[in-house]
C-alpha cells in the first residue's frame, strides 16, 4: 500500500514537472526550461542533463537497466527527453536524445507492457524525422 502511494506520488510529482516544461517551452523561455529540466533530472534520476547528452545509447541502456525505474518515472524521463529535443534540428544531439526516447518507449512496452497513444504518436514522429533526415 506505502509503495504504491509512494509511485502514485512520485508520478503526479513528474507530471506537473512536465506541465511546467511544456509551460516553459511554449513561453520560449529557454533558460529556466533548461534548468528546471536540469535539477529534476538530478533530483529524480542522478544525472544531469549534460551527462545525459554524453552517454552512449549502450550506457543509456545499461543505466536503465541498473536504475529499473517504475513504469511512471520511465515515461516521465521519455517525456522529458522528449521535449528538450523539440523542434526536432538535425544534428548529433537531437539524434541521439530520439533514440534515447524510443529506447525508453522500447522498455516501456517490453518490460512494463505499457504503451499510450501519445508515445505511439511522438514514436511514429521520431520514426519520420529519422527515416527522412538520417537514411
Amino acid at each position: 500500500m506505502y509503495k504504491k502511494d509512494y509511485i502514485l506520488n512520485e508520478a503526479e510529482k513528474l507530471t506537473l514537472v512536465i506541465a511546467k516544461l511544456i509551460g516553459l517551452k511554449a513561453e520560449d523561455e529557454a533558460d529556466e526550461f533548461i534548468q528546471l529540466a536540469d535539477s529534476t533530472l538530478l533530483n529524480e534520476y542522478n544525472i544531469s542533463l549534460e551527462e545525459l547528452f554524453e552517454l552512449t545509447i549502450e550506457d543509456f541502456k545499461l543505466k536503465l537497466e541498473k536504475e529499473n525505474n517504475s513504469a511512471d518515472k520511465l515515461d516521465a524521463l521519455a517525456q522529458l527527453l522528449y521535449l528538450c529535443s523539440e523542434p526536432f534540428s538535425v544534428n548529433p544531439e537531437t539524434l541521439q536524445l530520439l533514440q534515447k526516447v524510443i529506447i525508453i518507449f522500447d522498455r516501456l512496452e517490453q518490460k512494463h507492457h505499457r504503451q499510450s497513444f501519445e508515445n505511439i504518436n511522438r514514436r511514429n514522429l521520431i520514426n519520420q524525422f529519422i527515416n527522412h533526415n538520417y537514411e
